[in-house]
């Protein structure tokens, strides 16, 4: 199994060539907010199966979701089906929590998450969030979306790969988001084989200057200290959008 960090919230997991993408923000602007990264390469739009996590829109982002494939099937929040179809995906399954779906050589379980369920205040499109394992080729990864941290990650079993939310777009945080010191909390609950932050470093507010803001890219280094003030540091693996691991059994 290979991982490929995209950016933001968005993952690439190959698995034995079947390949699924979460949460797709693919885009060199999204609102207000400029890509702060070099954009995705082609071959991230190539992809079998598309994991949406809640229905924010820079997480159903649809000039992104038009790049992918429309043959690829979308596993989507209860709610959000047509938002999808409309955007001209055929293969649509609407999910909630306890949900078990096959696919390919992938098994996904729908697992909650703590998060805000509407996409904004322009649009009707209401949908509870959610998070998901994705099990194949004997590996696990929890990718979650958007979460605050809560105690019922401590019975998801074994996790090879955490992907875990450090931050956002923004200088502050609101409600239901993972920081670094509850993303140090969640790992805590987890203990995965390795946890890799994302959310992070990727986008931020068009405001005319070159210089990033300090909150761009200090999260990890934020992480790195929280972690090791719970004794969970050797379980980082930090990578950079556009970089891969390839993730093998404990």
């Amino acid at each position: 199994m290979e991982l490929t960090w995209v950016g933001h919230a968005t993952m690439l997991i190959d698995v034995d060539g079947y390949r699924v993408l979460t949460d797709p923000l693919l885009t060199k602007r999204v609102a207000h907010l400029r890509r702060r990264r070099p954009d995705p390469v082609p071959e991230s739009f190539d992809v079998d199966l598309v994991l949406l996590s809640h229905v924010h829109l820079d997480h159903v982002h649809l000039p992104s979701l038009r790049r992918l494939r429309p043959t690829a099937r979308v596993l989507t929040p209860v709610g959000s089906g047509r938002l999808l179809r409309k955007a001209g995906f055929a293969n649509v399954t609407e999910i909630s929590v306890g949900d078990r779906v096959e696919s390919g050589p992938v098994v996904v379980d729908v697992v909650p998450a703590a998060h805000k369920r509407g996409r904004g205040p322009h649009s009707r499109v209401s949908a509870d969030p959610v998070g998901f394992i994705v099990a194949g080729a004997g590996r696990r990864i929890y990718f979650p979306g958007d979460t605050d941290l809560f105690d019922a990650m401590a019975d998801f079993g074994d996790i090879d790969v955490a992907l875990l939310p450090i931050w956002g777009w923004g200088s502050t945080l609101g409600e239901g988001h993972l920081d670094p010191r509850r993303a140090a909390a969640a790992t805590g609950l987890i203990k995965p084989g390795l946890l890799v932050p994302i959310h992070w470093g990727t986008y931020a507010p068009e405001d005319g200057r070159r210089r990033l803001p300090r909150w761009f890219d200090t999260p990890p280094t934020d992480l790195r200290r929280e972690l090791e003030s719970i004794d969970e540091l050797h379980r980082l693996g930090l990578v950079e959008p556009g970089e891969s691991i390839t993730v093998t059994s404990r």
